[in-house]
């Protein structure tokens, strides 16, 4: 087990989707959580991982032309990307080993 720090804002989204989409186990890793530190196993850090992963992976199909190297680059799809970015899953990413 080791322990991790995320903005508490971080852990309530998180739980807002397990409940959203019955997702029991990352209800139960989550709810571990005491005002954003967490002691968890390496394969609840892979759960997490693979949250921040599918949350990235609907930004970019939410926002397509956020590259500024894909040929229809829109800048207000950057902007959103990175707002979600900065607000979910980044943060995750960031916080645990891949």
């Amino acid at each position: 087990m080791k322990e991790y720090f995320l903005p508490p804002k971080i852990f309530n989204e998180l739980l807002s989707y397990a409940k959203k989409e019955k997702l029991i186990e990352l209800e139960n890793i989550v709810n571990k959580h005491d005002n954003g530190t967490i002691l968890i196993e390496p394969w609840e850090v892979e759960i997490l991982l693979n949250v921040a992963k599918l949350w990235r992976l609907q930004a970019i199909l939410k926002y397509p032309f956020w590259d500024s190297e894909h040929p229809k680059f829109d800048p207000v799809h950057e902007d959103l990307f990175m707002d979600e970015q900065e607000d979910k899953w980044g943060k995750i990413a960031m916080t645990f080993p891949t």
